[in-house]
């Protein structure tokens, strides 16, 4: 049967070698478990524990198992007294634990900065990952305070050294662009109209959201500006970069000012472009379906059936035949009645008329009249791509709608825009 990759490493942690053994020889049962709980935690974690609540009970169970001893004699161990202190030399001398001096210190730094902080981790992570470090390694664990100083002093080197990387792909037309975001033009600043809620969906919000991407492509940011940086430090940047205002940007260097606004800008023009996507899908679902309702309460109102029809119509035949030459007002009305004279109309359209018909008439209607504002400036801001050759058509229909854009163009030839392929034959 094949182990679990987890139980095995968990294993190796908590088993005791022969040297490990001899160690252990001649001291009474609870300081056998007691030295031997401590071993094993150093060997895993880097540092000893402070009382048997750091410990898993199944570790102390797998010690006891193996020294003959009940793991309930832990409970009477003596962590911080003379024993436990004691035992704790004796660890550090049979596993040749070396001191954090400034040898220890240069190394431990360099693994910070080339290894460890590049994969951003969570604070939990780094946490395990340090102790994982000194375990390995062998070197004893400075204290907190001094411990906290270098991981401090190491974050900061690393983030300086990414707003490092990112300041020195700006060229100075860039950096003059980023800076103008945070001018106030006694409407604001660009930067707080960037930062804000789109708001309810409707035209003034389109164009509003459209004003935003055209910004943020007027900026001529690379489009390679943050490869090759962990995604969580993008992240990390860019949430830094939202909690201030233009005011506290205004008050950094321009090391730190000019590459947060990179890391904010970059992602920013990505939500505004996904934004626009879903707007373009929902505009377009809802011309359809507002059509399709329009038409519904249209049919509904129309489709009631005139009672009698054979009768009202022989009535409005012989009035006609009877006064040929007479007035419908003063002949056919009287016959029959202008109300039900209508209501036999709509009837007849409701059962003449196609339905796919009437919806695209009430589309065409509705798109002319309010979306015809909206939809080519939409159009227009998003670039459409597909590796597909069956969608070329479209995107060439696309293309031809994107350049003539701002012409006022109502209709296209069909030598201008490929019609099949693009257009549905109903």
């Amino acid at each position: 049967m094949r182990r679990d990759g987890a139980a095995e490493e968990f294993d190796e942690v908590w088993t005791l070698d022969q040297a490990d053994f001899a160690l252990v020889a001649g001291l009474p049962g609870v300081g056998k478990l007691g030295l031997a709980a401590q071993l094993a935690h150093w060997r895993a974690q880097g540092r000893f524990p402070d009382d048997e609540a750091d410990l898993p009970p199944a570790a102390v169970g797998r010690l006891a198992a193996q020294l003959g001893i009940g793991a309930d004699a832990l409970e009477t161990y003596d962590w911080s007294g003379r024993t436990g202190r004691r035992h704790r030399r004796l660890i550090l001398d049979h596993l040749a634990v070396a001191d954090f001096g400034d040898a220890a210190e240069a190394r431990f730094r360099r693994w910070l900065a080339e290894e460890l902080l590049p994969r951003e981790p969570s604070p939990s992570v780094l946490e395990a990952e340090v102790s994982g470090w000194f375990a390995r390694e062998r070197v004893g664990r400075p204290g907190a305070w001094r411990l906290d100083r270098i991981l401090r002093s190491a974050r900061t080197a690393h983030d300086d050294a990414a707003l490092r990387h990112v300041g020195d792909r700006l060229d100075a037309g860039a950096r003059e662009r980023l800076d103008a975001l945070l001018a106030d033009d006694g409407a604001g600043t660009a930067f707080a109209r960037l930062a804000a809620d789109p708001g309810r969906v409707g035209l003034e919000s389109l164009l509003a959201e459209i004003d935003k991407l055209e910004r943020l492509r007027a900026l001529g940011l690379p489009r390679d500006l943050l490869r090759g940086l962990h995604p969580g430090l993008v992240r990390r940047f860019r949430r830094r970069a939202a909690v201030e205002t233009a005011w506290e940007l205004r008050r950094h260097p321009d090391r730190i000012r000019l590459p947060l606004l990179a890391f904010w800008c970059v992602p920013r023009e990505a939500e505004v472009v996904d934004g626009l996507v879903e707007l373009l899908i929902g505009v377009t679902h809802r011309i359809t379906v507002k059509a399709e309702r329009r038409v519904l309460e249209e049919l509904m109102e129309e489709a009631v059936e005139v009672r009698g029809k054979a009768g009202i119509l022989f009535r409005v035949a012989e009035a006609a035949v009877g006064a040929p030459e007479g007035v419908v007002r003063e002949v056919i009305f009287p016959a029959a009645g202008q109300g039900t004279l209508e209501a036999l109309a709509r009837e007849a359209r409701a059962l003449g008329v196609p339905h796919s018909r009437r919806v695209h008439s009430a589309v065409r209607a509705s798109y002319g009249s309010y979306y015809r504002r909206m939809m080519p400036r939409l159009l227009a801001a998003l670039d459409f791509r597909s590796n597909n050759g069956a969608h070329r058509p479209l995107l060439d229909a696309l293309g031809v709608i994107r350049r003539a854009e701002g012409e006022g163009r109502q209709y296209f030839g069909v030598d201008e825009v490929a019609v099949e392929g693009v257009i549905r034959p109903k």
